[in-house]
């Protein structure tokens, strides 16, 4: 480590000192009056304060913890935990307001008043709790939970991925936690990853998105393209590509020439196993790089004389389940778009990054060779793992259908909240 990380490191935890340990312990006070028996009312610290369902991802997530929660206790009520008091929306719950409990000294205070209102608090890790985001936020996250069950109110992590190099401000962080906050982890690699890191024992589950029903209502022209597609004698097959998980091949060679060359290799499995792509972008915020590189990769291939091709914008997560569910693979840089697949039984072939996929693939006992990196795709690669995961979609779609009841039962662990 060198210096000047080290004083950026003890900068961030004398900062969360002043800004949430000192005044949620003065704060503390006695416990509440109790929780009853079947909560109804729930706070939940998103993966994105200041943004919080701004990607498919998150907003699955959400979904899938809510509609779950709403399904045990018709009269269950959410707060959710952010930078500004605004409303969100839902699917299948409706408005959820967001209250401004995040930022400095101000955010603490209210989060104790806000806490002091629920029943019960979830946060959603995601890919947060390993510090790449940020070291400050996990320390505020893991002050919250403590708060939390320190005043009898349960508080739970929903399953977070946790990368083989976290930072070294959120390990001290996490080595505090209370033993009577509940760690949900999403994958065996990661839960032995963040077991040896912070000496906290926690449960394996699987990812809250995975509760998510798919929609009951169709989406008309993207499922009237798909059936064209293999009337004509293809299959469909779903990408998604995006900035970020793309980051190092598109540092190498810019954002041109690995369009080009994407396009290239996916005209290559196109016209070898007669494939028809459908682009889905997952995350729909411009900086995410979805729909520019989509849209640009479906006029690549239109000018390499390839037509089978269809941009489809979908703003739904649950909407986009459904559509996965009917194509016969996706090939996917989004860590949720593969959730969505592989809870609607359709294999994929993973863009792997930050060390998430290779757990959620462990889950399904489904082959590594079914996941690329980044910079593999520079190559031909890319066409040829294209084209086994086609050939071999039948025997994967039967693999993916049998382990998903036990997938769904570890997602469900996510709901488990232990008494303080």
């Amino acid at each position: 480590m060198t210096i000047k990380q080290y004083l950026v490191d003890e900068a961030i935890t004398a900062r969360n000192r002043f800004e949430a340990s000192w005044p949620l312990r003065r704060l503390r006070g006695s416990a509440i009056a109790g929780v009853p028996d079947t909560p109804t009312r729930f706070a939940i610290i998103p993966a994105d304060m200041g943004n919080a369902i701004g990607s498919m991802g998150d907003l699955a997530m959400f979904t899938g913890l809510l509609q779950s929660l709403r399904t045990h206790n018709p009269d269950a009520t959410f707060t959710i935990i952010g930078t500004r008091n605004h409303n969100l929306a839902v699917p299948g719950i409706g408005e959820i307001p967001v209250v401004a409990a995040w930022v400095g000294k101000a955010g603490s205070i209210a989060f104790d008043s806000v806490i002091r209102q629920n029943h019960a608090l979830f946060v959603m890790g995601a890919d947060i709790l390993d510090g790449k985001y940020g070291a400050a936020l996990v320390a505020r996250i893991v002050d919250y939970c403590n708060h939390s069950v320190l005043l009898g109110i349960p508080a739970t992590t929903l399953g977070f991925s946790f990368n083989s190099h976290p930072r070294s401000p959120a390990i001290h962080a996490l080595s505090r936690l209370h033993p009577g906050v509940t760690v949900n982890v999403r994958d065996q690699l990661s839960l032995d990853r963040f077991q040896q890191a912070t000496g906290i024992p926690a449960t394996l589950c699987a990812d809250s998105a995975f509760l998510m029903p798919p929609a009951t209502a169709p989406e008309p022209e993207a499922e009237a393209w798909i059936s064209s597609m293999r009337e004509t004698g293809r299959s469909p097959v779903g990408v998604n590509l995006n900035a970020h998980a793309l980051l190092p091949a598109l540092s190498k060679l810019g954002m041109d020439a690995l369009i080009a060359h994407l396009a290239r290799q996916l005209r290559i499995a196109g016209e070898t196993s007669k494939l028809a792509f459908m682009l889905i972008p997952h995350d729909l915020k411009p900086q995410s790089g979805d729909m520019a590189m989509l849209q640009a990769l479906e006029k690549q291939l239109r000018h390499n004389a390839f037509p089978h091709v269809r941009y489809t914008l979908i703003n739904r997560p649950d909407a986009i389940k459904r559509v996965t569910g009917l194509l016969d693979l996706v090939i996917t840089g989004r860590m949720h778009l593969a959730i969505a697949s592989l809870g609607s039984g359709t294999p994929t072939l993973s863009i792997t990054y930050q060390d998430k996929f290779e757990g959620l693939y462990q889950h399904f006992g489904l082959p590594i060779e079914h996941t690329i990196t980044p910079m593999q795709c520079l190559g031909d690669a890319l066409s040829i793992r294209i084209g086994c995961a086609h050939a071999q979609r039948h025997d994967l779609r039967k693999r993916i259908c049998a382990s998903l009841p036990r997938v769904m039962t570890l997602a469900s662990r996510n709901l488990v909240m232990a008494r303080s």
